[in-house]
C-alpha cells in the first residue's frame, strides 16, 4: 500500500466512525431515574401493537383463518415497533 492511499483509508475510517457521536448520544429516556434506550421502549410498544391487533382479529374471526398465527403476531410486533421508532425518530 502507498502511503497516500494508508491515509486515505485512516481519514475515510475515522470520518465513518466519527458520525456515531455526531447526535450527541443515544437517544434514552428517563424512567424513575434510569436511563431506558428508546429502542427498548418502541420495542415493548410494538408488542402492545400485535396484542391490540390479535384482539381485534380475534374479534372479527379472522384469527382462525391465519396461516401461521405466531409468525404474523410476530411480524406485527416487529412492525409497530419499527412504525414506534419511525415516529419517534421523527421520519414519519
Amino acid at each position: 500500500m502507498t502511503r497516500s492511499s494508508r491515509y486515505g483509508a485512516a481519514t475515510l475510517v475515522t470520518a465513518l466512525l466519527a458520525g456515531c457521536s455526531a447526535t450527541g448520544g443515544p437517544p434514552s429516556v428517563p424512567i424513575f431515574g434510569s436511563f431506558f434506550p428508546a429502542w427498548v421502549i418502541c420495542a415493548i410498544g410494538g408488542i402492545f401493537v400485535a396484542v391490540i391487533v390479535r384482539a381485534l382479529l380475534i374479534a372479527l374471526h379472522i384469527d382462525e383463518h391465519l396461516p401461521a398465527p405466531p409468525l404474523v403476531y410476530l411480524c406485527l410486533a416487529i412492525s409497530g415497533g419499527i412504525v414506534l421508532w419511525l415516529a419517534w425518530s421523527g421520519v414519519v
